[in-house]
């Protein structure tokens, strides 16, 4: 049976955080969403897991109900966000599980904080270089700094771009453009800082150090460049297990929860036999 959802709100140094609680238990899940989401994207896979543990989905700084304070973004902002939303509520380690931006920010966590991190589950992650990714930064910072104008010729365009073969493309660039509108702090940590600035916060000369074992969940009809980037996880993190998950897009939470849940079930009753 499916537990009931608690809501709750609290006032961190840079902050209000808002999120979702379900379950009780000894041993706590803290799941963090993807970029162009908030903590609701969990809530499928509470509902195979919360009978079991303690499932914590809270919306990140600047997103979903929390609170979006006037800062500049990155990911340590995030993970220090996360360390004292974690002291607030007492949680001395948990389990984390992180989508997208969420997998970049527990990685990062976990290497900051070895010694709060039972194990990691990370789907499709950002946060590691990929083949032609400052390519794919550059036009997408280019679209979130681009004029309003820009979003009205596109969509003036689209009908007819459709003559020349160029429809699809056309559709993604608005689809990406209102993603960046409805979620500016992802939009400002991913896109509208410097290229230095964002690269200096990858991971890969750091994945080495990771303590925490890590399962690593990848659809297999993702983007090659998210595609990329788990595999490159998995080769980096010491005790990474990198699954595949057919079929699968972008999006596992909300497409798969029932197949993602016992992924996660099976990886964290392999450390509860350890212990």
């Amino acid at each position: 049976m499916f537990e009931q959802i608690h809501h709750s709100r609290i006032k961190l140094s840079q902050g209000q955080i808002f999120w979702r609680e379900a379950g009780y238990s000894d041993l706590n899940l803290v799941f963090l969403h993807g970029a162009w989401q908030d903590g609701s994207q969990w809530l499928p896979v509470f509902e195979h897991l919360c009978g079991e543990y303690r499932c914590f989905a809270p919306d990140l700084l600047g997103c979903g109900e929390s609170e979006f304070p006037n800062i500049h973004y990155s990911i340590d902002l995030m993970v220090e966000s996360l360390a004292e939303y974690l002291n607030l509520l007492k949680l001395e380690d948990v389990c984390l599980v992180g989508h997208s931006l969420g997998g970049w920010i527990a990685a990062s966590f976990a290497l900051k904080y070895p010694e709060r991190v039972r194990r990691i589950v990370l789907i499709s992650p950002e946060g590691v270089k990929a083949s032609e990714q400052e390519g794919r930064w550059r036009w997408r910072r280019w679209l979130a700094h681009g004029p309003a104008p820009l979003h009205f010729i596109l969509k003036l365009i689209y009908p007819f771009a459709f003559l020349i073969g160029q429809g699809k493309k056309v559709k993604q660039t608005l689809q990406q453009r209102q993603q960046m509108l409805n979620y500016v702090s992802a939009s400002r940590l991913l896109f509208k800082r410097r290229w230095a600035e964002y690269r200096s916060e990858l991971l890969d000369e750091r994945l080495s150090n990771l303590r925490a074992p890590v399962l690593i969940l990848q659809g297999t009809h993702d983007q090659p460049i998210a595609l990329s980037m788990s595999e490159s996880y998995s080769v980096l993190a010491p005790m990474a297990d990198l699954q595949f998950v057919k079929p699968g897009n972008d999006n596992l939470p909300a497409e798969v929860p029932d197949v993602i849940a016992q992924y996660i079930r099976e990886f964290i009753a392999g450390y509860l036999k350890i212990v």
